[in-house]
């Protein structure tokens, strides 16, 4: 770990006192426009909002300055769109005026061509002698909705949540707040950290770890840039926060695409298997699965152990369901002779099975009690650690009398929705305790990392 001193900048740079936004103009497509105007949109205070624009007055409403150094006011944070050869003398400018994070939105650096290495290579050189940190270049910005920063205008939710995010990609970056409050997750902060010229995964990953409003750590890496930091730190930061990565460019083509990109390193995907078994971090592979693991991460406690039963109307579905449950290493579990009783007692007894996977068989269509009795069984049996129910009631009050049952159930339940009735029925939104997938596959999957990831908190 660091001494401290990048987080304290950090601070500084997600709720700053001011922020200029370098290269906004009234031109028609202006990206520095589009960004002021975001800013406005989300509730950012005008009256510390600056543009930095040698040939501008003021853009939408806002006053403009020839540079950053005329700004009268406190600025913490600049936002910076002008043209590559430019960026040096700003950079300059900002640190000459105290400003202690600049956002470098601008591409065609380290990721084009050896002149845009080289000025990569000044900026910094700038920057660390005046005490200013950078993000980027090549990137989208910072989201921070309790400060109101945006990096998207008009479609970045205003709600804060505990889910902190970096990201060597911009759209990724805007992609996941934007698609995770539909399902009423919301984010801390999320930042687009481009090639990492100084401020970096592992310095983001450090300030994640240690932040308060932070909960749960998501990230897409195409490479690293301190190896043995990050690998030190993810190992730290997984015993108290779960951290779910998504690493692109490990293959030879990815590779390839993930350089020209960002210009960065990748290394092997045999290294980066390694590295996701020994720190703890979930490994993710595609968009869907990350919002699947952050779902559950979110709403669902962690799990005591591997033993789940599972609850279907439809027989088939059952055995499929357990299939894959023991494809990626849970355990059925034995039920208790108790909840065995008590299953009898309320499953009638045709075309149903009592034994784990519990099959309601086609009465339970038309009965939602059928489903409410089995799951308050199952939640009692101390041999269970979760629950796996797909959606087989048609009847209106389904959900309402089995969220009933769930506040007393403190083991994660997970409900997989059959083809038939999604195509019918609008599906609830998951809630504290319950998440809601479209496949059995996918639950089982889920569940599986929750375990494998309670096991690293267990045992280190």
């Amino acid at each position: 770990m660091k001494d401290g001193k990048t987080i304290e900048e950090l601070e500084r740079i997600f709720h700053p006192r001011g922020v200029a936004i370098v290269g906004a103009s009234n031109n028609n497509g202006n990206l520095g426009k589009f960004f002021l105007d975001g800013f406005i949109q989300q509730g950012f205070d005008k009256d510390n909002l600056y543009v930095v624009h040698p040939g501008e007055q003021e853009v939408i409403g806002v006053k403009a300055y020839p540079t950053a150094q005329d700004i009268p006011g406190d600025v913490d944070l600049a936002v910076v769109f002008s043209p590559r050869e430019t960026v040096p003398k700003v950079v300059r400018d900002c640190s000459m005026k105290g400003i202690k994070g600049v956002v470098i939105c601008t591409s065609g650096f380290g990721e084009k061509d050896s002149e845009g290495i080289r000025l990569e290579q000044e900026i910094v050189e700038i920057s660390r002698r005046n005490g200013t940190r950078l993000i980027g270049p090549n990137c989208v910005g910072i989201y921070c909705p309790s400060s109101n920063l945006v990096n998207f205008a008009g479609v970045m939710p205003k709600e804060s949540g505990p889910v902190g995010m970096f990201s060597h990609s911009g759209s990724l970056s805007v992609m996941f707040p934007v698609a995770a409050a539909t399902q009423g997750i919301y984010f801390s902060k999320a930042v687009s950290c481009g090639n990492v010229c100084d401020l970096n995964e592992s310095d983001l990953l450090e300030y994640f770890g240690q932040d308060p409003e932070t909960d749960i750590i998501i990230a897409y890496m195409e490479g690293v840039v301190e190896g043995r930091r990050f690998y030190r730190l993810a190992r730290q930061v997984s015993k108290v926060k779960p951290i779910l990565l998504w690493k692109g460019g490990t293959s030879d083509v990815g590779s390839r695409a993930a350089s020209s990109h960002t210009g960065a390193l990748t290394g092997s995907a045999i290294v980066w298997e390694a590295v996701f078994k020994q720190t703890g971090m979930i490994k993710v592979d595609s968009a869907e699965e990350m919002l699947d693991y952050l779902q559950a991460f979110y709403f669902l406690p962690l799990p005591r152990g591997n033993r789940v039963a599972i609850v279907s109307g439809m027989g088939g579905m059952g055995v499929a369901i357990a299939d894959a449950c023991i494809e990626y290493g849970l355990e059925i579990a034995q039920l208790s002779q108790y909840t065995r009783k008590r299953l009898d007692e309320v499953v009638p007894q045709m075309g149903t099975c009592t034994d784990n996977p519990v099959d309601l068989g086609m009465l339970s269509t038309f009965n939602s009690q059928l489903y409410v009795d089995t799951i308050e069984a199952l939640g009692k049996d101390e041999g269970v650690d979760m629950l796996l129910i797909t959606r087989g009631s048609w009847k209106s009050d389904y959900m309402e009398k089995v969220l009933a049952v769930l506040g007393e159930v403190e083991k994660p339940i997970v409900f997989v929705t059959t083809p038939a009735r999604k195509r019918v029925m609008e599906e609830p939104l998951p809630m504290k305790g319950v998440a809601f997938y479209t496949d059995g596959r996918r639950a089982a999957l889920v569940l599986s990392k929750m375990v494998a990831y309670n096991r690293f908190r267990s045992d280190n």
